[in-house]
């Protein structure tokens, strides 16, 4: 996992207790403060996000719009991170009051009498982990895919938010063993969640973004297309009064045409439209510093 300047036990664990005894709209604020006190410094994210945002909106890098996206971007992240200590510590009448809809639910209760799992594909835009918690609240039986993070202290309190609200978690890594508890799940009829935005472990293949070759992960469509989960990508996104909302797409239909190979391609690419649609809609709550075109 990619490490940044606040992940390390101590900030983590200055932020949990913080998040305990504060309200939210103040933990929000501190949360601003500090992500723009990193603004300053992290000269290398700013790039990073620059070149991104650069490419998703069809604008120079040195754009004026860009500047200033970049500059929300670091403030909506640092509302993210406060979010994420205190709304799991938050009683559920609380931690629901935050949260304003979930658009077309249907799509999620029709999968599952198919009776096969459903895959809950999301990227790095908006609130993934409020995602999850909200998704169990609604009762389904839902596992989270992880990677662990680069502590075993914070990855043990991580971890721990999202256990305390019913929700499993399934740790992952190179090895192509990872997937055995995620099958074992869907096979239950389970929920999983996923990442679909970023290759990791430099595996993937190279498919067409925002009109560049970029790397995505083949794990989800792998895993959907052996399992016959129906995969759905979902987004929770933040609105401007600070509510969330959640949003379901129907379930990619997946090709099995061709060669192995090709169908993994063609899935893939549908996967990337409906990321670049969302991305452009919301480009300020994209929170991926690290550059998707290798210099």
């Amino acid at each position: 996992m990619r490490q940044h300047i606040l992940d390390n036990p101590v900030s983590y664990y200055a932020i949990f207790v913080l998040a305990r005894l504060l309200p939210l709209r103040i933990c929000r604020w501190i949360g601003r403060v500090i992500a723009l006190t990193v603004y300053i410094f992290s000269t290398l994210d700013r790039k990073g996000f620059a070149n991104n945002l650069s490419l998703a909106l069809n604008k120079p890098v040195d754009h004026v719009c860009i500047r200033r996206l970049v500059r929300r971007m670091f403030m909506n992240y640092g509302e993210y991170m406060a979010d994420f200590f205190c709304l799991p510590q938050l009683p559920r009448s609380k931690a629901r009051a935050v949260f304003s809809h979930l658009k077309r639910e249907e799509i999620i209760q029709k999968a599952l009498k198919q009776g096969r799992g459903v895959i809950l594909l999301s990227a790095h835009l908006g609130n993934w982990e409020f995602g999850g918690s909200m998704i169990r609240q609604s009762k389904y039986p839902l596992a989270v895919v992880s990677l662990p993070h680069n502590t075993a202290p914070t990855n043990a309190l991580v971890n721990r938010f999202r256990e305390d609200k019913g929700i499993s978690v399934i740790e992952v890594d190179e090895s192509p063993f990872s997937a055995i508890p995620i099958l074992k799940h869907l096979r239950q009829n389970g929920v999983v969640a996923m990442m679909g935005d970023k290759d990791f472990f430099g595996n993937g293949k190279l498919i067409s973004f925002f009109g560049k070759q970029v790397r995505f992960p083949i794990g989800p469509v792998t895993i959907a297309m052996t399992s016959g989960a129906a995969l759905i990508p979902a987004f929770v996104l933040k609105q401007p009064d600070g509510k969330y909302f959640g949003v379901l797409e129907e379930a990619i239909s997946l090709t099995c045409k061709g060669s192995r190979e090709q169908a993994i391609q063609k899935n893939l690419e549908k996967i990337a439209v409906i990321y670049e649609t969302y991305i452009q809609r919301y480009p300020d709550q994209w929170y991926n510093p690290d550059p998707i075109i290798k210099s």
